[in-house]
């Protein structure tokens, strides 16, 4: 009989034994350190490379419209756009939206065809906004009127560029408030409570400019980024009732037409994890150490002094450098560009993951480290 003894029951037929729960824990831990380190420099990465863009490269509004409320002369506050277009940054071409959510076109007649565009692409970013006219009611009356409209703003960037021109044009140069010709600029002129169609004013004072504008000036072509032009038309006034009491004084309209704007402006994002605003370190360089030997006479002991023959001298031996150099100090590693063979240089622009690449390195290790010794017990409770 054998005094050998085995404290581990035996196993049953079929039955296989699960590894300790806490290796089972250890080995669960290690692979969600791993797949936390990849995610995370997975992350890092990404939110290294993005960058931010311009939301709109070109737009176009054909009619921005704005009515003060005045009780007193039969006006209601009202607020709507009409004709929009705009494109991204090479986006494309955008052949605006005519639906008048707003209900612009219940205030305002366009008359002919009309244009509300936008076009982006590598070569030209361009805005472009046209109409026959337009006719501004108010109180059943043609308050203001406005000939064909003509709106452009275009720009190009490098290498062609960069270069921008805009305009902005009205029938005439001219527009009518009231039957009265309203050049460019700011003009003044009275009314009667009739001509603006509210019977409980005996008659006032209408502020009119008309300011067409284009940037950069002249409307040709000019070294800039970006453009814009359009038409504004501001109209206050100040006025009585029928007996000679202050009625009201504010503003009454306030008409945008054909604004037009485009950018070729770039910017470019600086990397949060970048090495790139670091200067370079020049290389520096030691004279080369050069190792002096003193020689030695040595004393005749040969055969013809009656001495012994001494064993040969070892020349002096010189470790070799491992850089190769002799002594010179190997340059530093720039941190801050790499420069190819053609001297163009590239900037680094990668996430630094080190310290997730160590993170997922040692977790694996630790991993089947565990496995390993969760394969060596069960191992030994089936002998």
């Amino acid at each position: 009989m054998s005094d050998i003894r085995s404290d581990v029951p035996p196993a049953s037929p079929g039955l296989r034994r699960r590894p300790p729960a806490p290796h089972l824990l250890l080995g669960l831990g290690a692979a969600a350190l791993t797949a936390a380190a990849c995610t995370l420099a997975a992350g890092s990465g990404a939110a290294t490379a993005a960058g931010p863009r311009a939301a709109e490269a070109a737009t176009s509004s054909l009619v921005d419209l704005t009515l003060a409320p005045a009780p007193p002369l039969g006006l209601s506050a009202f607020h709507g756009r009409y004709g929009h277009a705009s494109s991204a940054p090479d986006g494309g071409p955008d052949g605006g939206d005519f639906s008048d959510p707003s209900g612009v076109l219940s205030h305002l007649t366009v008359i002919g065809a009309v244009t509300a565009r936008t076009d982006t692409g590598p070569g030209k970013t361009s805005a472009q906004a046209q109409a026959g006219g337009f006719t501004l009611g108010l109180n059943s009356k043609d308050f203001v009127s406005v000939g064909s409209l003509d709106a452009y703003a275009e720009c190009v960037p490098p290498p062609v560029g960069p270069y921008a021109l805009a305009y902005a044009r009205t029938d005439g140069g001219v527009i009518d408030v009231l039957g009265h010709t309203v050049p460019v600029g700011t003009t003044t002129f009275d009314v009667t409570g009739a001509e603006i169609g509210a019977s409980g004013i005996g008659g006032g004072t209408l502020t009119v400019t008309y300011e067409p504008y284009q940037h950069p000036p002249g409307g040709a072509p000019t070294a800039a980024t970006s453009a814009d032009a359009g038409v504004d038309i501001t109209v206050s006034g100040t006025f009585t009732d029928t007996s000679g009491a202050p009625a009201y004084a504010g503003p009454l309209v306030d008409l945008r037409l054909g604004h037009v704007a485009v950018t070729c402006e770039t910017t470019t994002p600086t990397p949060t994890n970048s090495v790139d605003s670091t200067t370079p370190v020049p290389p520096t360089t030691t004279p080369p150490t050069t190792a002096t030997t003193t020689p030695t006479t040595p004393t005749p002991t040969g055969p013809e002094t009656g001495g012994t023959t001494p064993p040969p001298t070892t020349p002096p031996t010189t470790s070799p450098d491992p850089s190769g150099t002799a002594g010179t100090t190997p340059p530093p590693t720039p941190t801050g560009t790499w420069t190819t063979p053609g001297g163009d240089t590239l900037p680094h622009t990668g996430a630094e993951v080190g310290w997730a690449a160590g993170l997922a390195g040692g977790s694996l290790l630790l991993g089947g480290f565990l496995v390993f010794r969760t394969a060596q017990a069960r191992r030994g409770r089936h002998l």
